[in-house]
């Protein structure tokens, strides 16, 4: 009898491999490990190109400033491209991420991507749609990493996932 997949990673890529789809439990295990894992806080960003100019924390970050992960998705998608509701602080973007994992309502896709496993979970935006948001909103966890890749609201819809 083979033994239980050890971590939550093990049973996303079983479920990725299509050797059997995990249970209720199985699942219910995946998405809390999922909607703790955030942003990795080591794979820091250079705020050039989309985040130049935009004021973050009392000044304007150049071209050569890093930022971490976290800020970099806040700046681009909540406070740039206003897709969250106006006044959504970083720490209420973060948070509205984990609820979306583990919200019933959304929905769970695992696949191959350039041969990167990854973890996907969509949902309608809501309450998390902001002055120009869309009507989904999409949160992308690599298993390679272990941390979420990216969080956004797809201007293209559903079709991003084609």
């Amino acid at each position: 009898m083979p033994s239980e997949p050890a971590t939550a990673d093990d049973l996303i890529l079983l479920a990725a491999s299509g050797a059997r789809e995990l249970t209720p439990a199985e699942l219910r295990r995946v998405l809390a490990h999922v909607a703790a894992a955030g942003f990795d806080p080591e794979a820091w960003e250079r705020a050039g190109g989309r985040l130049a100019g935009l004021g973050w924390q009392g000044r304007v970050p150049r071209g050569g400033d890093q930022l971490s992960p976290a800020e970099a998705h806040y700046l681009r998608h909540v406070v740039a491209r206003r897709e969250w509701p106006c006044n959504t602080a970083l720490e209420a973007y973060l948070t509205s991420l984990s609820d979306l994992v583990l919200d019933p309502a959304s929905g769970v896709l695992v696949c191959r991507y350039e041969g990167i496993v990854h973890l996907t979970v969509v949902r309608e935006s809501g309450s998390l749609r902001g002055p120009e948001g869309e009507d989904w909103v999409l949160l992308d966890y690599r298993v390679a990493s272990g941390r979420w890749v990216t969080a956004f609201q797809p201007r293209e819809g559903l079709r991003i996932l084609n």
